[in-house]
């Protein structure tokens, strides 16, 4: 049985006389608790004790740790696609083609740097689990990845990227499309803080809350508004169009929708199978409604924005796009058991999404273009303990 015990520790002064202090008056608890005694009751991953030791011995959640080491074996770096093809590209194609993909990666590029700089740093405070804090950190890395992978295609793809940067700073409309996700982020990131200051309590429901809020705020950011964005990445890239940024991109989806999302689902699920989860759920779930339709309706807008409806695009209409993004909003929200208010497809939309979605099913000829990595590292794995095969040469 795994268990922290209070100790007491003798401090001697010059005049020898020992002040007893315990664990707690060394060190403040917001930076390690010693005194954390619920290594193996806590069941909230957000209302245990303030964090102590990292903890492997008591596995309360085995997903989080299957989670962790796919994302780590997910390895790849945001050079391994050449972008150079790319630049005649933007030069070449018609300006509706090339303004649309622009808006694309711009937004693509905001967002990614958004999750990047916000993830850890709202959620850290809350959490009180170590599975659950080791793998945020490491889906929070691999953001910063993403949002490198879009800086490396602007740098590589047009002749001046730092005015293209500058052009990116001064898109309203993709300002616009983070509001509603970042609205939450930003109050969850306040709270988050002024717990980390000792200015509340996890046991306060707000507290509470604000970590559930934000947890669906990304759900809906990974699973609708990224999903959408990458559905016109991928139509491009199906039209023979930018394929480099299409494979690039293909393995950022990768990580959004096989580890990412399914972090974020997990976190939900477990967290409403509690007492606080049903009762945030009680108090918040018109709230959650809203917000589902106030992402979907930002999308709708951007679609709109792009004039998809009078310029549609090689196997992607508005229509099309639209009814993609309710099947994504759909799937988000059914860990919520909740429904968007549209009617949902019966089927994918989109097929060729599943395509790219698996990246197993697109392989690049190596005569063709240099090829990125279609692998997983880290794969090999010591399961020979102490014990010696003999090999007879």
């Amino acid at each position: 049985m795994f268990r922290i015990s209070a100790r007491v520790v003798a401090v001697m002064h010059n005049d020898t006389t020992p002040i007893i202090m315990s664990p707690g008056s060394i060190i403040d608890p917001k930076i390690f608790n010693a005194d954390k005694s619920d290594y193996e009751t806590s069941e909230s991953m957000f209302r245990g004790q303030d964090p102590g030791l990292f903890d492997t011995v008591n596995v309360k959640h085995p997903k989080l740790r299957t989670l962790f080491r796919a994302q780590k074996k997910l390895d790849w770096d945001e050079n391994e696609v050449p972008f150079g093809s790319c630049n005649a590209e933007f030069k070449s194609y018609p300006a509706l083609i090339s303004d649309r993909m622009i808006a694309t990666l711009m937004w693509q590029w905001e967002t990614d740097s958004v999750a990047a700089r916000s993830m850890y740093a709202v959620m850290a405070p809350f959490i009180t689990n170590s599975e659950l804090a080791r793998t945020w950190c490491k889906v929070t890395e691999i953001e910063f990845l993403h949002a490198a992978t879009y800086s490396e295609i602007v740098r590589n793809s047009f002749d001046d990227p730092r005015a293209v940067l500058g052009q990116v700073l001064e898109k309203v409309e993709a300002l616009q499309r983070m509001q509603v996700v970042g609205e939450v982020l930003k109050k969850s990131y306040r709270i988050s803080h002024e717990l980390a200051l000792g200015m509340r309590t996890r046991e306060e429901d707000e507290t509470y809350d604000a970590a559930m809020m934000a947890t669906v705020a990304f759900l809906l950011m990974e699973r609708i508004q990224f999903m959408a964005s990458f559905a016109i990445t991928f139509a491009n890239a199906n039209a023979g169009m930018f394929v480099p940024i299409g494979k690039a991109v293909q393995r950022i989806c990768q990580d959004e929708y096989e580890i990412h999302v399914q972090l974020d689902k997990y976190v939900l699920r477990h967290e409403l199978s509690l007492p606080c989860g049903k009762a945030f759920m009680a108090r918040n779930r018109d709230l959650i409604e809203q917000l589902c339709e106030d992402v979907i309706q930002c999308e709708f807008r951007q679609i709109d924005c792009l004039d998809f409806k009078n310029n549609p695009m090689v196997g992607l209409t508005d229509q099309m796009l639209k009814d993609w993004i309710v099947w994504c909003a759909a799937d988000a929200l059914a860990v919520l058991d909740m429904r968007p208010n549209h009617s949902v497809p019966r089927t994918t939309p989109l097929v060729f999404m599943d395509e790219w979605i698996d990246v197993s099913k697109i392989q690049m000829s190596p005569q063709e273009e240099k090829g990125r990595q279609q692998y997983k590292t880290n794969m090999l794995q010591d399961n020979l303990g102490d014990r010696k095969v003999e090999y007879d040469f």
